[in-house]
């Protein structure tokens, strides 16, 4: 009845879910055909591919989805037709049209059906049907076998999954096989491979759920023990190496049961953007759990006084202050590390709270509370621009360009509210354009600097940014690093400005007319009025070839092509 309801509640909100409504069937029929669909599929199931009656009706009653696309594809039901006729109209209908087997099945173990798969019959696969067999013999649920496809179910032969699962059992002994199923839901791996090549995570297994209560450990609540499972996983994937973390479990039943898997997720990317190896990140964490009490998102800090009042060097603090002063301002904690990262600072402040228990009060709400002191001033003038430019802009945009800076280490002050005007693009794509200009390799400082300076440089897509990257290194030959001498080499048109002037350029070079180079500042921010002057001052000539052959980017076109077949060696 729970999965009746279920998917009678999915056929009455077709509206909001986008599922079918059907329109085939005569309106007083629509609630008596989502349990005779359901009968008949699994009857189909169990006639066709001999399953086992739980089996068919698991795979039947969990796919309330497939069921309704399979109803919206039968041919329009007369309105005439008796209710009680329904159930033999559908049958006949399966036996005309085979039925796609694999989107019930996929629906059913917890996968969208429309997944990608060369299967349509559940027997395509000559060892699903027996592998799922196997799971659902040694106890693992049926809505969850999901987590086994394909690498298990379609990989690893049945005998095998029955042998390593015995294997298993007994290294884990007493645990019961709540435990060992939620095991191997959350690490597949333990069914992949042998039992030796998983030695470090058994015995991680061993003692988290060893040091759990003892009427914890003898509960059957699989998802008990897959909560264990997840949140280990999460600090393995943050870089504590397997092995290393089952004896803290026991003193962290708090953090592995009950804290939000986003919690832990949030405080392990804090500490890893602070500059700690994702090893130590995590068992910082679990040395430390009273980290997960602070809210990093309430705490306001003001920089650079917070930094001062935590220890750090005057001058050093100054310094980065002057270099980077859109930092300046107010924020909130959890952007503290965007905001060392931006200063260069993030080492030092490491080295005031590495030790962990009471340097863990600079991460208090009462240590920032004891001084409130924050630049009056700076304030002042970050409000009056923010009122002016929350007028011209819609407000909620701005806030939203607002919060991306502050997470990049930006502060509230009058450099970040110039900024804002001028960037085009919603918070997501500013930040994944910002990480990707990270992960080409352009240092964090820098970035920040020329973001402060030239914005618009988010304002381009990944493709963009990515074409100017190559052809400012590759064919320019210049490296990142330059990017702090010139930032608007990445502002200008690059088919359209830069590639067209630096082919004229390259032909003077060719032809022994240029004798220096010329720096990118010269050749690209100069107007075409100035750059037709140093052209003229290099040959009177040259303007005329200039406007004839090279501005246009069709002419240019044309001149490369020419230039390939020349020199046929430099492809």
């Amino acid at each position: 009845m729970p999965l009746l309801r279920a998917a009678l509640r999915r056929l009455f909100s077709t509206e909001s879910s986008g599922t079918p409504k059907l329109r085939n069937l005569p309106y007083r029929l629509r609630r008596a055909a989502v349990p005779a669909a359901r009968t008949a599929v699994s009857d189909y199931l169990i006639s066709t591919r001999y399953l086992p009656s739980s089996h068919a009706d698991s795979i039947a009653g969990l796919a309330p989805r497939s069921l309704l696309d399979f109803l919206a594809g039968i041919p329009a039901v007369p309105s005439t037709l008796p209710s009680s006729d329904l159930p033999s109209l559908l049958r006949r209908h399966l036996s005309y049209h085979p039925l796609n087997e694999l989107p019930f099945f996929l629906e059913s173990i917890g996968l969208p059906p429309s997944i990608d798969s060369d299967l349509m019959f559940l027997n395509d696969h000559p060892s699903l049907l027996q592998a799922v067999a196997v799971l659902a013999h040694f106890g693992f649920p049926w809505s969850r076998l999901g987590l086994l496809f394909p690498n298990v179910l379609l990989q690893v032969p049945p005998d095998l999954i029955s042998a390593r699962l015995v294997a298993l059992e007994e290294c884990l002994r007493p645990l019961l096989r709540a435990a060992i199923i939620a095991a191997c839901l959350a690490f597949p791996s333990l069914i992949e491979n042998d039992l030796s090549s998983s030695a470090p995570l058994v015995d991680d297994l061993r003692r988290a759920y060893g040091g759990l209560d003892p009427d914890l450990g003898a509960s059957n609540d699989i998802d008990m023990f897959l909560r264990v499972c997840r949140r280990m996983q999460m600090f393995y994937d943050a870089g504590v190496k397997i092995g290393s973390i089952g004896g803290l479990v026991g003193c962290n039943q708090r953090v592995f049961l009950e804290l939000k898997e986003e919690l832990i997720g949030e405080r392990l990317k804090f500490f890893k953007s602070l500059g700690m190896a994702g090893e130590e990140a995590g068992k910082y964490l679990l040395s430390n759990p009273g980290v997960f009490d602070i809210d990093f998102d309430d705490v306001v800090i003001s920089v650079p006084e917070y930094l001062r009042r935590v220890g750090l060097v005057d001058d050093e603090v100054d310094a980065a202050v002057k270099l980077h002063p859109f930092v300046v301002g107010r924020n909130r904690l959890k952007n503290l590390p965007g905001v060392l990262r931006a200063m260069g600072l993030s080492h030092r402040f490491l080295e005031k709270i590495s030790g962990g228990g009471e340097s863990l009060r600079y991460l208090s709400p009462d240590f920032v509370a004891e001084d409130a002191s924050y630049d009056l001033e700076v304030e002042r003038a970050f409000l009056d621009r923010m009122v002016k430019v929350k007028a011209e802009k819609n407000v909620q945009l701005v806030d939203a360009k607002l919060e991306f800076l502050k997470s990049i280490g930006y502060g509230e002050n009058k450099i970040a509210t110039h900024v804002i005007p001028v960037l085009h693009s919603t918070q997501e794509m500013l930040q994944e354009r910002f990480d990707y200009l990270l992960e080409r390799g352009v240092e964090y400082t820098m970035l920040c600097r020329i973001v402060s300076v030239f914005p618009k440089v988010l304002n381009q897509g990944k493709e963009m940014l990515n074409e100017k990257l190559n052809y400012m290194t590759l064919e320019l030959g210049y490296s990142l690093e330059y990017l702090d001498c010139f930032p608007a080499l990445l502002c200008f048109d690059l088919e359209n400005r830069v590639k067209p002037r630096y082919a004229m350029l390259r032909w003077l070079q060719e032809y022994g007319l240029l004798k220096r180079p010329l720096a990118p500042a010269t050749v690209l921010a100069n107007s075409e009025k100035k750059f037709i002057s140093n052209l003229y001052n290099v040959h009177p000539a040259v303007p005329k070839l200039w406007l004839e052959c090279f501005s246009s980017r069709i002419h240019m076109e044309c001149y490369l092509k020419n230039i390939q077949h020349q020199h046929p060696d430099n492809e």
